[in-house]
């Protein structure tokens, strides 16, 4: 009788013993892996800021952060080998349909989680050249990214909406918006086509060099980049955004945005969207991109599927 007590509680004990043990494996069970951006992008520091901020929030959550580039870290949630990614909306929107480069199905297992910033269509025009509108840009010779960048493939999505087309051009420029910054004081360019962050540093040298005209997209145009891609939504550049600029400007826009794995359990993206909306005065010191945003930024609505942890999150706080 005895040695059946001593064997219980030494069974007892040693159950308790395994629980202490194994407390600190369970403090962080949630092994996660973010594809981020490109080295020495702008997505990089943002990511490590996100990924400090994640692992405060739930500690359950340790994340490994790797380099990585929008349609990469789509493809790698897709097929399992990361759980969280950056990404910009309108691809996002094409590999959930079907369409991308390497892309032979529609995506089903990549989720939004938070818009983080607008990715702003600016058009920047020369000011001396009578060029008021895009039906003024006929004959005149354009600045965009080389082929196949986000900006030059929504550069001729516009130009053809406007009935002009590349071929409508004197000539088409592809090159870096450095060096569209050069063309544009030699008088290379009439016209750059930018899609970036507010303001962005190429057209800003522009305008201290030439009168620089930002171009409205007008509704019919938007209205075909809709058709084209439904991750457009309108945005107002504020007047004052460059020298010159002495009027609000209406283009569009589409959010640089966070993914995730629709498969992670939702408490955990609850967190993570918890967290991140919280710690909004950090991320400013982190990029000025984040400065005024609130929680309705962004949790606001896109054209893709919410995780339903995200989404449950940004219902509470009215985002949605």
């Amino acid at each position: 009788m005895k040695a059946s007590r001593m064997g219980a509680r030494t069974v007892a004990v040693a159950a308790m013993i395994a629980g202490l043990c194994a407390a600190p494996v369970q403090a962080q069970d949630v092994k996660l892996t973010y594809f981020t951006g490109p080295t020495g992008g702008s997505w990089i520091p943002i990511a490590g800021a996100l990924k400090a901020i994640w692992e405060k929030g739930d500690k359950r959550v340790s994340i490994e952060n790797r380099p990585g580039a929008g349609l990469v870290n789509l493809k790698a949630i897709e097929e399992g080998k990361a759980e969280i990614g950056m990404g910009n909306l309108i691809s996002t929107v094409d590999a959930l349909n079907g369409i991308g480069q390497g892309i032979t199905q529609p995506y089903v297992n990549v989720c939004h989680l938070a818009n983080i910033y607008p990715q702003v269509q600016q058009i920047a025009a020369r000011g001396d050249q009578g060029i008021n509108t895009l039906a003024d840009l006929k004959g005149k010779s354009l600045g965009t990214l080389p082929r196949g960048n986000t900006t030059e493939v929504v550069a001729s999505w516009i130009m053809d909406a406007s009935g002009i087309g590349y071929k409508g051009l004197s000539k088409v420029n592809f090159a870096s918006i450095a060096d569209q910054a050069n063309m544009f004081k030699d008088g290379q360019i009439s016209v750059s086509m930018i899609i970036s962050t507010l303001p962005t540093g190429g057209i800003m040298d522009m305008a201290n060099s030439r009168p620089v005209r930002m171009l409205d997209i007008p509704d019919n145009i938007y209205n075909e980049l809709v058709k084209k891609n439904s991750g457009f939504s309108r945005f107002t550049m504020p007047k004052g955004t460059y020298p010159g600029m002495d009027k609000d400007v209406q283009t569009v826009q589409f959010p640089a945005h966070v993914v995730v794995s629709c498969k992670l359990p939702d408490d955990v993206v609850y967190n993570m969207a918890k967290s991140m909306t919280e710690a909004l005065p950090d991320l400013v010191n982190v990029n000025a991109v984040f400065k005024g945003q609130t929680v309705k930024d962004f949790g606001a609505k896109v054209s893709i599927k919410f995780h339903p942890g995200a989404e449950k999150y940004f219902k509470e706080k009215g985002a949605m």
